[in-house]
């Protein structure tokens, strides 16, 4: 798969969450990979057949935050 364009990213943001599109922000407090793989497994189990988004380092009002390098228990 081709990596996605910023300019979509931006228009994904801008549109807000909805059932396809998900944001993952640490601002409040740290994601585990625990929170990580249950927001991919919903995401993963809609049923509508269209492809899903979960865009990490986006507060759920849109704000852009950011997000940690992922380097738990060893791994990337």
């Amino acid at each position: 798969m081709a990596s996605m364009k910023p300019e979509t990213i931006r228009e994904l943001i801008a549109a807000g969450e909805t059932l396809a599109v998900e944001f993952k922000s640490e601002r409040r407090r740290s994601l585990s990979d625990r929170d990580l793989v249950e927001a991919v497994a919903c995401m993963a189990n809609r049923d509508d057949g269209e492809m899903g988004w979960v865009l990490l380092g986006v507060d759920d009002d849109g704000a852009v935050t950011g997000a940690r390098p992922r380097h738990e228990a060893g791994r990337t």
